[in-house]
């Protein structure tokens, strides 16, 4: 059971077109009020900046920020949905090398120009925009007028010019399509579990399966993300908050909860889906109530408070003050932050919504012509002659080939007969091209499945060839590069190790792993990349990211060392003992190796494997 000390926070949306305001927030308020709720805590040397401005630049925390007014209004309408007058397209308050596009939304000026999600704003009417320019101020405007923005997509500049107009923000619309039923989120805002609810009474006698499609999804409130998961999970806990000093706090909804559904929900996910929808997805993951198909998710795991003066008599009528002041949790105590949720099937963008509803076919009365899928505790049907439609092969033939080893696929025939089947074994038999996403040489090795499980989700990459080498001894740079590349780890600091040159090739990997202290170098100031890892080298990272990604491994890292426990793991260094045992306890410490043995690949991703399932990072 996890630990539970107080009561609700709140999650507020990830993205608005923000950039430093002309502040009437008083400096010595301000520090007063960051230096009391921010979650990482302030540097001395930060609060003793002379402004606001050059303070939250310093945090490096593109979640902290000031609204004057106008900004905190526009806050609220991206949040709420109302009626704005622009070109509808949602912006990232992150500056770099331009501005990303997050969403579009429907019947706006961006979406009939051809404005993308995933476009990188770099110029408004031939200005070029920088980080420290509000894009919002270029491209609002009268309605009637025309404006031309610039974006960078796929390495080509494109400017597309509209003219604004009114558009409604809606934050959740739903419908049928081909008989499956749709839910369109892409915000977490105050009316979006009453449309939820209502779409779930109307619908839910027409559909086999639930889509929710948080692609473009940039997060919203925690207490409307709860309420909305809650209509697929019952009642129960929903997120954890913890502090920087280590504290919980929770959200939940009442075990009387109107639970709506029993049907699969199956989520959309991208790589612009961020906080409360991840939150939406972790919830429904760890309740086991469907799956997730799409890409790897943002990854921000942080909730903020917007302070205004209803909160604080520090700030004046209609400004605000945003503040990170929590990492949260999934119910099962699984974080999302940096490393984003995983889906249960990797698939590419354009092919993400076309699988999802190919999955969505009512149980058939006659097993001919259809194939099963059993996937983290859900069935699924498929229509194979659906499936097989020119326009549908793609997308059916990656879901095919996205399938990890814990997918259970069986091919019908007759009236109730099913037969297990693989997928590539499917696809031979319905002539259609299948590429595996295994290796050349690992169905010998004793972790063929975890292996096979962390390339299905694009986690693992071999040599040119399709070879891994699983007996090749690996390197602290190599298995550095491995667990960053697994778990989608970004950011990083500049590195000062002496054997380490800014452009190798494991550079980066090694500024992730050691930024979020995973690893460390050695007293002499190198790192030793080319050196081979020893197993409690490995053991001492693998906990490390136990303790940063999960709850319960965070609490266990408090526990002391019983003798017990000392007597177990007195042959590792003191300063991996402790890890052993949270290794040990978690089910992925192997005892018959010595703590100074050298890892292979094989050991090491097998090892990954195991951690990222049992502490809930990969879907199954």
């Amino acid at each position: 059971m996890k630990k539970v000390l107080s009561t609700l926070a709140a999650l507020a949306l990830t993205v608005i077109l923000s950039a430093p305001a002309a502040c009437a927030l008083e400096l010595e308020d301000a520090k007063t009020l960051l230096s009391q709720l921010y979650y990482d805590g302030v540097p001395q040397e930060v609060l003793e900046l002379d402004s606001l401005e050059e303070i939250l630049a310093a945090l490096g925390d593109p979640y902290t920020y000031y609204m004057d007014p106008e900004q905190y209004e526009s806050f609220n309408q991206a949040v709420n949905g109302q009626e704005v007058v622009g070109i509808g397209a949602g912006v990232e308050n992150v500056y770099k090398e331009g501005y990303l596009i997050l969403s579009i939304l429907p019947d706006s000026p961006a979406l009939e120009a051809g404005l993308q999600a995933g476009d990188r704003l770099i110029a408004v009417d031939g200005v070029p925009l920088t980080a420290d320019m509000d894009p919002r101020g270029p491209i609002t405007g009268e309605a009637g007028t025309s404006v031309t923005v610039t974006v960078v997509r796929d390495g080509q500049e494109l400017s597309f010019t509209m003219v604004r107009r009114a558009v409604i923000i809606p934050i959740v619309s739903y419908s049928l399509e081909d008989g499956i039923a749709v839910i369109d989120c892409v915000s977490f805002g105050a009316t979006t579990p009453a449309t939820f609810q209502q779409a779930l009474e109307e619908l839910e006698d027409e559909t086999a399966v639930w889509i929710v499609d948080l692609r473009a999804n940039p997060g919203g409130d925690s207490k409307s993300t709860a309420a909305s998961a809650s209509f697929f999970t019952g009642g129960g806990i929903m997120l954890y908050f913890r502090d920087g000093a280590g504290n919980y706090n929770y959200t939940y909804t009442k075990p009387t909860y109107p639970d709506l559904t029993d049907k699969p929900v199956i989520i959309l996910t991208s790589d612009h889906s961020a906080s409360g929808s991840e939150l939406f997805s972790g919830i429904i993951r760890d309740y086991n109530a469907g799956i997730a198909l799409g890409q790897r998710t943002f990854g921000k795991g942080t909730a903020q408070i917007v302070l205004t003066s209803k909160s604080t008599n520090m700030l004046s009528e209609g400004e605000a003050l945003r503040i990170t002041i929590y990492r949260f949790f999934s119910p099962d105590g699984v974080t999302n932050h940096i490393v984003g949720v995983l889906p249960t099937l990797v698939l590419s963008p354009e092919n993400t919504q076309t699988a999802a509803l190919l999955l969505g076919s009512n149980k058939p009365q006659r097993a001919e012509g259809y194939a099963k899928l059993e996937l983290a505790g859900q069935t699924f049907y498929l229509d194979l002659t659906k499936a097989t439609v020119a326009d549908n092969q793609a997308a059916f033939t990656e879901l095919l080939e996205a399938l990890p080893p814990s997918a259970k696929l069986y091919e019908g025939s007759g009236t109730l007969t099913w037969t297990t089947i693989t997928p590539a074994q499917l696809a031979q038999s319905l002539h259609l091209s299948f590429t595996p996403r295994t290796f050349s040489d690992t169905q010998l090795s004793i972790y063929t499945r975890e292996i096979e499980t962390l390339a299905a989700y694009g986690l693992l990459t071999g040599d040119e060839n399709g070879a891994f080498h699983p007996n090749d001894t690996l390197t602290r740079g190599d298995f550095c590069a491995m667990v960053t590349q697994a778990l989608g780890l970004y950011g990083g600091k500049e590195l000062t190790f002496s054997d380490v040159p800014q452009d190798a090739p494991y550079a980066q990997a090694i500024s992730h792993m050691v930024s979020l202290g995973f690893l460390a170098g050695y007293g002499d100031g190198t790192f030793r990349p080319e050196e081979p890892i020893t197993y409690e080298q490995m053991v001492t990272a693998l906990a490390a990211v136990a303790v940063w990604s999960d709850m319960d491994s965070f609490n266990l890292s408090k526990e002391e060392l019983t003798m017990d426990q000392w007597l177990e793991y007195h042959e590792y260094s003191d300063w991996a003992q402790s890890a052993a045992r949270d290794l040990s306890l978690l089910g992925v410490l192997i005892k018959d190796v010595a703590p100074g043995d050298t890892v292979t690949r094989e050991l090491a991703a097998g090892t990954l494997c195991r951690l990222m399932e049992n502490i809930g990072l990969i879907w199954d």
